[in-house]
């Protein structure tokens, strides 16, 4: 039974928890939508994901706040229960206040001490730094970053440019500036097998066969920023940077939300806040 079939399996049982038959029912409802929105297995990356659909949609953060607090109730449910290997929920947080969004963005100095941590020399700190470089200045999400293969990574002179394969199967470029270029020569220095169409361009384990996983980003952003004396960091933070810094450094909003990958730029609009550009 895979993770999406164990949420369906979980919802009945989770539902008798409710005593009051409108909770029951309200709950599912909720549980309906999500299941319905959702068509791949849930990662922890799920519900940031959700949350922006719903965004996109133009609910307000009440309404938000209430359908991805049922989601994640759900999700912890299942994790305690056994149906869930692992807890999908711990870093996300529904959103609060009137606008609903306040997500962390590190500054451009806290970036760049987190691109630094890596150590260069090895094979799995090269891999480190890229991934890294992939989620904090690409603004890729983590399951995009572990779907590269070797085809999608373009490396010239002056840029790197990644083809990326987002949500819904939208499929969008993404370039890194130059100064990331002998990065990812110096990774495929190492790993040469990763050059071949088809094989993952991320390995994620000993072997440079076996692709990286969405928990091992998770790992590997964590125990990055303690490294880095960034505690509590997740990946999904560092798209949150990568949309504020590049709205900073000038980039237009179309260019941003094309960048992201996001349907409706109202979603890419919340991150003037944060770029302080908002009533620009």
């Amino acid at each position: 039974m895979n993770p999406r079939e164990a949420l369906e399996f979980a919802r009945p049982r989770f539902l008798r928890r409710c005593d009051a038959p409108s909770t029951r029912k309200a709950y599912d409802r909720e549980i309906a939508r999500f299941l319905a929105w959702l068509h791949e297995n849930p990662t922890s990356e799920t519900l940031f994901d959700y949350r922006d659909h719903l965004r996109e949609k133009g609910l307000g953060p009440t309404t938000i706040r209430w359908r991805t607090t049922v989601i994640k109730r759900l999700l912890q449910w299942s994790t305690r229960r056994g149906f869930l290997d692992r807890d999908l929920t711990a870093d996300f947080t529904p959103p609060k206040g009137k606008t609903g969004f306040a997500p962390r963005v590190l500054s451009a100095g806290e970036l760049a001490r987190l691109l630094d941590a890596p150590d260069r020399r090895t094979a799995r700190g090269r891999r480190d730094a890229a991934i890294l470089v992939c989620l904090g200045v690409g603004g890729l999400r983590a399951g995009e970053v572990c779907a590269l293969n070797a085809q999608d990574v373009l490396i010239r002179d002056h840029e790197v440019v990644l083809t990326v394969n987002g949500k819904g199967k939208k499929q969008r470029m993404v370039t890194l500036p130059g100064k990331h270029v002998a990065l990812f020569r110096a990774y495929l220095a190492m790993w040469k097998k990763c050059r071949k169409p088809g094989r993952p361009y991320f390995w994620g384990g000993r072997s440079d066969s076996k692709r990286m996983t969405v928990a091992g980003i998770d790992y590997l952003v964590k125990r990055t920023g303690e490294e880095a004396e960034i505690p509590g960091l997740h990946p999904h933070a560092l798209r949150h940077t990568a949309a504020t810094l590049a709205i900073r450094s000038g980039m237009p909003l179309h260019d941003v939300q094309t960048k992201l990958g996001h349907s409706a730029i109202t979603t890419t609009a919340r991150y003037l806040h944060g770029s302080g550009q908002a009533g620009d």
